[in-house]
C-alpha cells in the first residue's frame, strides 16, 4: 500500500521541463552507453592478448612434444627413483656383476647403477686432468669415496675383485663425462681471458680447477681435441641406443621378438634406427640394402651365409676393427675377404715389404761406410802414433850422453 502511494505521489514534471530535460536524458545515456561500450573493448582486447599467449603456449609445447628443435632442460637426476625403489624392496637394491661386465645384465638395475655411479662422480668426485693421476696418492682416496657411496646405496661386494674393477671402470668413464661436461660449459664457449679462474663447481678446489684449465689449454692436448673430433665425424654407423649398453638393450628385446633370440641383422637394424627421426641415415640404409642383397643371393658352390657372416662382411667394407658384433654378443664371426681385396692386401704387403727392404739395403750401406771409416781412422791413428813414438825416441837418445 506504501508503494502503492509512493508510485502515485510521484508526479511527472510539466510539460515545458520534460521539454528541457529530455535532450540532457538521452545525452547522458548515450555517454554511459559508450562508456560501457569502451570498457568492454578493453576488456575484450586483454581477453584476445591472453588467448593469443595462450595459443603460442600451447603451439610451443605442442611443438616440442612432437620432436621440435628446442626442448625441455630435464636437469640433472638426483637419485629419487632408487630410494623408491629401496623403500618399496625395503632394503637396499641388490647389484650383481658377472666376470667381464663392468654393469648388471638386469636392464633396471644397471640403469640405476649407471645413474648413481654420475651422480657421485658430479657431486663428490674432484676431477683430474688425466684418469692416471686417480691412482697416485692423495687422489687415490677419490676411488675409495667412489666404492663407499656405491656400498651405501646399493646391496653389491666391493672386496671382489671382479665388482671393484667393474666400479673402477664406471668411475672412469663417469668422470671422462664430467670432463666433457665442464669443458663444454665453463671453457669452450668463451675466449681464453675470459674463463673464470676460479672454481663454478663446488667439489673441487682453485688448485685443481686451475691445473684442469693447464691441461686444457696446452697445444698438445687442443691438437688430440682437434684430432679426436675429425675422428668422430668419420664415423659412419652411429648407434641410436643412447648411454644404455647394448647387452642391457639386446635383453630389453625380448618381448619385441616374443622371446625369440634376434640375429645380427635384427639388432643391427634396432640399433641403428632413430625413433626420434623414424627413419635411418643414408649410410645404415645402403648398408642394410647390401646386407639384404646378400643374405637373399648366393653365387655357385657357395653356401648361404649366416646373418652374422653377412654383418661382418658389409661392416668390414667401411670400417676398420669394426666392434658392433662383439659388443652385442657375436665373438666368432669374422668377415670374409674377398680374392679381390685378398689381392690388393698382397700387393700393398709386397710394395711395403721392398720399401721395408730398400730401408734396410740404405741402412746396411750407410753402416759399412762408417764401419769403413772407423777402420780408416783408426789406421791414421796407429801410423800418427807410431810416428810419435819414434819422434819421441829420437829426441831422448839425442838427450842421453855419449
Amino acid at each position: 500500500m506504501a508503494l502503492l502511494n509512493t508510485v502515485t505521489t510521484t508526479r511527472l514534471p510539466t510539460k515545458v521541463s520534460l521539454f528541457i530535460y529530455f535532450p540532457y536524458f538521452i545525452l547522458s545515456q548515450l555517454i554511459n552507453i559508450c562508456m560501457q561500450s569502451f570498457q568492454f573493448m578493453i576488456i575484450l582486447d586483454q581477453c584476445l592478448l591472453h588467448l593469443n599467449n595462450f595459443s603460442f603456449n600451447f603451439n610451443c609445447n605442442v611443438h616440442l612434444q612432437l620432436g621440435g628443435v628446442e626442448r625441455r632442460d630435464r636437469g640433472n637426476n638426483m637419485g629419487r627413483g632408487l630410494q623408491r625403489l629401496n623403500r618399496a624392496c625395503r632394503g637396499k637394491l641388490q647389484v650383481v656383476i658377472t666376470e667381464g661386465n663392468i654393469r648388471p645384465v638386469v636392464p633396471l638395475v644397471a640403469a640405476k647403477f649407471a645413474t648413481e655411479c654420475n651422480i657421485i662422480v658430479r657431486n663428490h668426485v674432484p676431477i683430474l686432468p688425466h684418469w692416471k693421476l686417480y691412482k697416485e696418492k692423495p687422489a687415490s682416496a677419490y676411488v675409495n669415496l667412489f666404492l663407499g657411496k656405491l656400498k651405501a646405496k646399493f646391496d653389491i661386494n666391493i672386496e671382489d675383485d671382479t665388482v671393484k674393477m667393474a666400479c673402477t671402470e664406471m668411475m672412469k668413464s663417469a668422470v671422462r663425462q664430467q670432463r666433457y661436461r665442464l669443458k663444454q660449459k665453463y671453457f669452450d664457449p668463451f675466449p681464453l681471458h675470459l674463463v673464470t679462474k676460479t672454481s663454478p663447481v663446488k667439489f673441487m678446489s682453485n688448485e685443481q680447477w686451475t691445473q684442469l684449465l693447464e691441461s686444457w689449454k696446452s697445444p698438445q692436448k687442443m691438437e688430440m681435441c682437434q684430432k679426436n673430433k675429425e675422428n668422430r665425424g668419420n664415423v659412419k654407423y652411429h648407434h641410436t641406443t643412447g648411454s644404455r649398453a647394448y647387452m642391457v638393450h639386446v635383453e630389453n628385446l625380448d618381448d619385441k621378438y616374443n622371446d625369440e633370440e634376434p640375429n645380427a641383422f635384427d639388432l643391427f637394424k634396432e640399433f641403428h634406427y632413430s625413433k626420434k627421426k623414424k627413419c635411418y641415415t643414408p649410410v645404415v640404409q645402403e648398408a642394410i640394402t647390401r646386407m639384404e642383397n646378400k643374405l637373399s643371393t648366393t653365387t655357385e658352390g657357395e653356401e648361404l651365409k649366416s646373418a652374422a657372416q653377412v654383418v661382418a662382411d658389409v661392416l668390414a667394407e667401411n670400417t676398420k676393427k669394426n666392434r658392433f658384433l662383439k659388443n652385442v654378443g657375436f665373438h666368432n664371426a669374422q668377415p670374409r675377404f674377398s680374392e679381390q681385396s685378398t689381392e690388393t692386401e698382397l700387393e700393398a704387403e709386397k710394395r711395403t715389404n721392398a720399401e721395408l727392404r730398400a730401408q734396410v739395403a740404405d741402412l746396411s750401406n750407410k753402416v759399412q761406410e762408417s764401419e769403413q771409416a772407423r777402420i780408416k781412422d783408426r789406421e791414421e791413428m796407429k801410423r800418427s802414433q807410431s810416428e810419435m813414438e819414434a819422434k819421441v825416441n829420437l829426441l831422448l837418445s839425442q838427450i842421453r850422453p855419449s
